[in-house]
């Protein structure tokens, strides 16, 4: 009887099977990978460090308030003299732009923290924090608006909205607008006046239905700065760094008890079509937003291509390195120099010599090298220079 060759080895293929099949059985499962939301920005793919200030885009409320009152000495930037100061009849008219996504978390000139979604704004000259009335010159709306930094400097443009201002103002998708702004008084520091700022808004071209004829005010529901919170705020201290004396840091005039009730204007007025046709647009608007398309995509949930959002990020970090701080005007070399010691751990300096009526005066600005632009103005405002703030890229 002959015996089957092929036995063996069907057995061994047979056990082979076996065990494979058992290992299967027993090895652990391959857990699925975490599946990161459309926002995630991957550092290795990129190449580029996401920035920590967008973390906030979609998250919880930035804190409000928390700054200083101050008012300023007259400073100098891209060539032009401003004075800072206190005009209670303050009315101009010129180009408004407005700022987003890119600043949304950092520092304001008072030591606030910039939230797009309020309603705030950026002046060169008033007090901080104030409140001001920005009317749109096309559409005819108008917003109060909180104003607690300083800018814009280029050009003919008089104040700088946040995005929610410009929103308000039905200017977004056009970057800037002809607007008329007057003061309107002092801030309480608390930052606690959202209601008070919506309440105030009034739309243009129409008289909004159910609404009492103009001029014709009515008090408002939501809660107001009032008189005693705002003469509560602390008087600012003078800078050991000073020049002239601060204008405007005497009596606070006080607010409006009523304000005109809100009206919403259409739902399709504040609409974005897309992010790409928000990034084409002209103006002092759309180059902040380019140096941030990726947080703009967070913004508006638009899809961004992978390159698009690595050129972003390269243009925000070349946007970042043409920032500075300026620390003021000093009547002595030694004051700059004292400060500048103090400050030689964080920045590299530039001295300009500017002759006046009453001597020379010394303009002294800051690089950052270590850390960022907000560390550098902490440290600032901490070794003296309480005026200092950051001149945001154009």
């Amino acid at each position: 009887m002959k015996r089957d060759k092929r036995a063996p080895a069907a057995m061994l293929t047979f056990l082979a099977l076996a065990l494979a099949l058992a290992g299967c059985a027993s090895a652990p499962q391959p857990k699925s990978k975490k599946k990161h939301p459309k926002e995630y920005f991957a550092e290795s793919k990129y190449g580029v460090k996401a920035s920590p200030r967008v973390t906030n885009v979609q998250g919880k409320p930035l804190p409000r308030g928390g700054g200083r009152n101050q008012t300023g000495k007259p400073y100098k930037v891209k060539g032009k003299w401003y004075y800072p100061k206190e005009n209670k009849n303050y009315a101009s008219r010129g180009r408004a732009s407005w700022y987003g996504s890119a600043f949304h978390g950092r520092l304001t000139a008072n030591g606030e923290i910039y939230d797009m979604t309020h309603l705030t704004a950026a002046h060169p000259t008033m007090p901080l924090p104030s409140y001001a009335r920005v009317t749109n010159m096309y559409n005819g709306s108008s917003v109060i608006v909180r104003v607690n930094d300083r800018g814009p400097f280029e050009r003919d443009r008089v104040i700088d909205l946040s995005q929610k201002a410009a929103e308000m103002l039905d200017y977004q998708h056009h970057g800037t607008a002809d607007v008329k702004v007057e003061y309107v008084g002092r801030a309480p520091l608390d930052g606690q006046d959202d209601a008070y700022l919506m309440a105030s808004y009034q739309p243009g071209n129409a008289d909004p239905i159910g609404q009492p004829a103009t001029g014709v005010m009515m008090a408002m529901n939501a809660p107001t700065p009032t008189p005693a919170g705002i003469a509560a705020m602390p008087v600012p201290q003078n800078s050991p760094f000073e020049v002239n004396p601060a204008y405007g840091d005497g009596e606070v005039p006080l607010l409006p008890a009523n304000v005109p009730i809100p009206s919403r204007r259409p739902a399709d007025s504040f609409g974005v079509a897309n992010a790409a046709n928000v990034r084409g647009l002209a103006g002092y608007a759309s180059d902040r937003l380019a140096a941030s398309a990726y947080a703009e995509e967070r913004t508006y949930g638009s899809i961004l291509t992978e390159s698009a959002i690595s050129d972003a990020w390269k243009r925000r970090e070349a946007e970042e390195q043409r920032e500075y701080v300026e620390l003021g005007m000093f009547n002595t070399l030694e004051d700059v120099a004292k400060l500048e010691k103090a400050l030689s751990h964080f920045a590299r300096f530039t001295r300009t010599k500017i002759p006046t009526e009453n001597g020379d005066v010394f303009e002294l600005t800051a690089f950052a090298e270590k850390g960022n632009n907000d560390d550098l103005l902490r440290a600032a405002w901490k070794a003296g220079a309480t005026d200092a703030f950051v001149v945001r890229a154009d």
